[in-house]
């Protein structure tokens, strides 16, 4: 079959041309997404950097119970900490509401539902920017591949002006979609790492609370056993 009969070759080129600028348009904002990314990856390091060099980190481990008050408040603490990462500080907000709400008995199945939501976020997180990192030179290289077909035709008659644009932008998408790609990937293996740091303090925080609540039943169990033993002793 004669494909010329079917104009499928020019069905087909026609179609490449009207995907040029949506194709740009994508790369643009694949690269303004790239940038907000880096600048989300400096905020998280600078936040690593404020924990390693003040007291931030055993705000964790250092989560007290003396009476009945001083656990909200060591949490309370570490939700107002703007060092703290903000999926920890938000945890630590819904931990606070949880501790007023429903039975205690069912606390720590609250507790695993909350930190495996916020396992999710922060994958959730990380595969947005994984995305880039495929789709930024896919990006750049129809953005490249796109524009040849035009500048062919402009060889062929010989328009070396509008040769050499179709070229520009060909290199262009090209530098800008590896770039997208290289950062992208440089990003989701600094997030992964974040979020195993945030996924492990959220773990401390939520077993720590459960020790805690747990070790405090015990004592008014002791204390009310106590208190019946003097009862049934007193004349």
């Amino acid at each position: 079959m004669d494909l010329d009969n079917w104009d499928l070759g020019q069905f087909v080129y026609n179609t490449s041309l009207l995907l040029l600028y949506p194709t740009l348009l994508l790369l643009s904002l694949s690269f303004l997404q790239t940038v907000w990314h880096l600048g989300e990856l400096v905020h998280d390091t600078w936040l690593g950097r404020s924990r390693r060099n003040t007291q931030v980190g055993r705000q964790l481990r250092n989560l007290a119970l003396g009476d009945g008050t001083s656990l909200a408040g060591s949490l309370a603490t570490v939700a107002e900490c703007r060092c703290q990462h903000p999926h920890l500080r938000r945890f630590v907000r819904d931990l606070l509401d949880q501790l007023d709400r429903g039975s205690p008995a069912t606390l720590p199945a609250r507790l695993d539902h909350m930190v495996a939501q916020v396992e999710a976020e922060l994958a959730r997180d990380v595969n947005r920017v994984r995305v880039l990192v495929r789709l930024g030179p896919l990006l750049g290289l129809a953005g490249t591949l796109i524009p040849l077909g035009p500048g062919l035709m402009a060889l062929s008659e010989g328009d070396l002006s509008t040769l050499s644009a179709r070229l520009v932008v060909a290199f262009s998408t090209t530098v800008v979609g590896l770039l997208v790609g290289g950062f992208s990937y440089v990003t989701a293996m600094a997030r992964a790492h974040t979020a195993d740091l945030v996924v492990s303090d959220v773990e401390l925080v939520a077993e720590v609370v459960c020790a805690l609540l747990g070790l405090q039943q015990e004592h008014r169990g002791s204390q009310q056993g106590a208190r019946l033993e003097t009862e049934e002793t007193s004349p």
